[in-house]
C-alpha cells in the first residue's frame, strides 16, 4: 500500500489540452496532497466552492500511517502485560516452560520426577511473589499480599484488548468519515444490493479537484477530474479489516468474561482445582468438615487466585492430564506437610504459606 502510494502513481488527473507535462504533474501532486471531492457523474457541480470543500476526501494520503498506528494499538496490551508482569514476582514464562517439560517425558519414573520439579517451580514462584517487594504503589503491594496481582493484571490486559477493538472502530469511522454507523455492514449491504461506489460514494475511484493558478497576476481557478487508483485497494483492505475487527472483538469479549468468571469467583476457582483432584482420585470422598477445610485452605491460602490462575494457564497450554498431575503433586505435598504437624495445629492453624 505504501509503495503504491509513495512510489507509484496513486492519482492521475485529466487536465486541459493546453497543460504541459509539468503543469499536469503539478495538478496531480496538488490534488493528491490537498484532497479531492466526489460528485456523482450525473449531478451538477456546485458553483459554491465552500460547499465543495465540505465534501472533500482527504483520508487516502494517510492510509499507510493510520494502518501503522492501528498495528501499534494492537501491540499495546501485549506491551503492558510484559512490562508490568516483571513486577509480579512470578516468571510466568518460566513456570509454563517448566510444566511443558513434563509433556516430553513418557517414562513413568522420569515423568513423575519432572512433575515434582514443575510443582516445586510453581511453589517457589508463589513464595517469591509473597516475599518480593518491588513497588510502593498500594494496589501493587496489596495485590501481591493477597495473591491477586497477576490475576488482576491479566484481566486488565484482556480488557485492553477489548478496548483496543473499540478504538479500532472509532479510528475507522473518524478516519474514513462514512455515512454509516456500522460502516462494514453498510458496505456489505451495498455490495449485495449491487450498489456500486458510483452511487454510494464510498472509496470513489473518480473525483474532482479544484486549484488556483496565478498567471500574469491573475488567478485562474481550475477544476480537473482525477482517478484515485489507490481507492480500489483501500476499499478491499478496509472491508476486510472491519469484519476482522468485529470477529476479533467478539472473541476478545468472550475471552474477557471467561477469564473474569474463572479467576474472580471463588466457586469457579474451587471447582477447577477440585475437579482435577477428584479425577486423579486424591479426594474421591472429601465429605468431612476437616477435609473440606483442608481443601479450602489449599486453594484460598496456599494457591490463592494467582496460583489457580497459573494452573489454568498450564491447563490451557499443556492440557488436562498435565495440570491434573501438577495439582495432585501440589496437594499431596501440602497435605503431607500439614500432617507432619500436630493434628490440632493442622486443622486450626492452616498456614497462609507453606514451604513445600
Amino acid at each position: 500500500m505504501a509503495a503504491t502510494q509513495y512510489v507509484g502513481k496513486p492519482i492521475q488527473c485529466w487536465v486541459p489540452p493546453e497543460y504541459t507535462g509539468a503543469w499536469e504533474k503539478y495538478a496531480e501532486t496538488y490534488c493528491f496532497i490537498k484532497g479531492s471531492y466526489y460528485l456523482p457523474i450525473d449531478d451538477e457541480i456546485n458553483h459554491n466552492y465552500s460547499q465543495r470543500e465540505k465534501i472533500q476526501i482527504s483520508y487516502y494520503q494517510w492510509v499507510p500511517l493510520v494502518l501503522a498506528l492501528q498495528a501499534i494499538c494492537f501491540y499495546v496490551p501485549s506491551f503492558v502485560w510484559k512490562a508490568l508482569n516483571s513486577n509480579t514476582g512470578i516468571n510466568v514464562k518460566s513456570v509454563l516452560n517448566s510444566a511443558a517439560m513434563v509433556r516430553k517425558k513418557f517414562d513413568k519414573g522420569t515423568r513423575s520426577a519432572q512433575v515434582n520439579k514443575a510443582a516445586t517451580h510453581l511453589v517457589e514462584a508463589l513464595e517469591m511473589q509473597k516475599e518480593l517487594k518491588t513497588s510502593s504503589f498500594f494496589l501493587t503491594s496489596f495485590g501481591k499480599r493477597k495473591g491477586v496481582y497477576l490475576t488482576g493484571l491479566y484481566l486488565f490486559t484482556k480488557l485492553l484488548y477489548v478496548l483496543n477493538v473499540v478504538a479500532q472502530f472509532v479510528i475507522l469511522n473518524a478516519f474514513l468519515g462514512p455515512q454509516y454507523t456500522f460502516w462494514g455492514l453498510g458496505i456489505l449491504k451495498d455490495l449485495i444490493a449491487g450498489r456500486a461506489w458510483e452511487e454510494s460514494g464510498h472509496f470513489p475511484r473518480v473525483t474532482l479537484c479544484d486549484f488556483n493558478v496565478r498567471v500574469l497576476g491573475n488567478i485562474h481557478r481550475w477544476t480537473v477530474q482525477c482517478v484515485l487508483m489507490i481507492n480500489m485497494f483501500n476499499e478491499k483492505i478496509y472491508i476486510f479489516f472491519w469484519f476482522w475487527f468485529a470477529f476479533v472483538g467478539f472473541l476478545s469479549i468472550l475471552s474477557f468474561f471467561y477469564w473474569f468468571l474463572a479467576t474472580v469467583f471463588k466457586n469457579f476457582q474451587r471447582g477447577f482445582v477440585e475437579k482435577y483432584l477428584r479425577v486423579t482420585g486424591v479426594i474421591s470422598d472429601y465429605s468431612t468438615v476437616r477435609d473440606q477445610r483442608l481443601l479450602s485452605d489449599f486453594i484460598s491460602k496456599f494457591l490463592r487466585p494467582d496460583g489457580v490462575f497459573l494452573l489454568r494457564l498450564i491447563q490451557t497450554n499443556g492440557g488436562d492430564l498435565l495440570v491434573g498431575e501438577i495439582i495432585n503433586a501440589l496437594f499431596s505435598r501440602y497435605r503431607t506437610k500439614l500432617e507432619e504437624r500436630a493434628p490440632s495445629q493442622a486443622v486450626t492453624e492452616s498456614p497462609d504459606s507453606t514451604k513445600l
